[in-house]
């Protein structure tokens, strides 16, 4: 779970009612003659008001975890959203050499919205889509994990050595001044490896 959707669903229904009693008052209404309209006025404005948070909400707001009680009150993780540059280290070997590979550099785009996290990965032989991704938050340590399944294609030209496969990778998240993301990936073919990441850019920069 990326936010807190009972916190969320508080702030907006507090926010339309606070919204809805300031128009109310400011908008000069006799109250010992309110109608209908007034009241149906009123409400209309406020959930109009509400939407457009909550529309602004998903789109920009959550990223900002300097606004009070934003995080952990209602986004319970940290913005990856981004362009990320690293190196991978494979246990596979190769069967023409019989020698493990070397670490491969690569660029990982992550995208990350209020309510969804995606991983795609490039190296010089393959491209890897996650199709499922989510955070974990260690319930005792509290250290947060990005987790992902993911399909990987590798190019025409490295397909016999490099089959079409699929993988898990969990990767820790260290939070500070440089945000860092280090861990581990297992793949069908029965392969494991690690996978260290730094952000290199907050934007998907291809």
């Amino acid at each position: 779970m990326l936010y807190n959707q009972e916190n969320y669903t508080r702030v907006l229904v507090t926010l339309g009612i606070i919204v809805f009693c300031l128009l109310f008052l400011i908008s000069g209404v006799d109250f010992s003659n309110i109608t209908l309209k007034d009241v149906f006025k009123s409400i209309s404005t406020a959930t109009m008001l509400t939407l457009f948070f909550h529309v602004a909400f998903k789109k920009w707001i959550w990223k900002y975890h300097w606004i009070p009680f934003l995080n952990p009150m209602i986004v319970l993780v940290p913005n990856l959203h981004g362009t990320w540059k690293g190196s991978l280290q494979s246990s596979w070997v190769d069967p023409e050499s019989g020698n493990q590979i070397p670490s491969t550099e690569i660029t990982a785009f992550i995208r990350q919205s209020f309510i969804s996290i995606s991983v795609e990965i490039h190296t010089t032989k393959m491209v890897s889509k996650s199709y499922i991704a989510g955070i974990r938050t260690d319930g005792e340590t509290q250290t947060q994990e990005l987790c992902y399944t993911y399909s990987s294609r590798a190019f025409a030209d490295t397909l016999a050595n490099n089959p079409w496969h699929d993988g898990t990778a969990k990767l820790e998240i260290h939070s500070g001044s440089s945000i860092k993301l280090k861990g581990d990936y297992w793949t069908l073919r029965k392969t494991i490896g690690t996978i260290e990441l730094q952000r290199v850019s907050k934007n998907i920069v291809r």
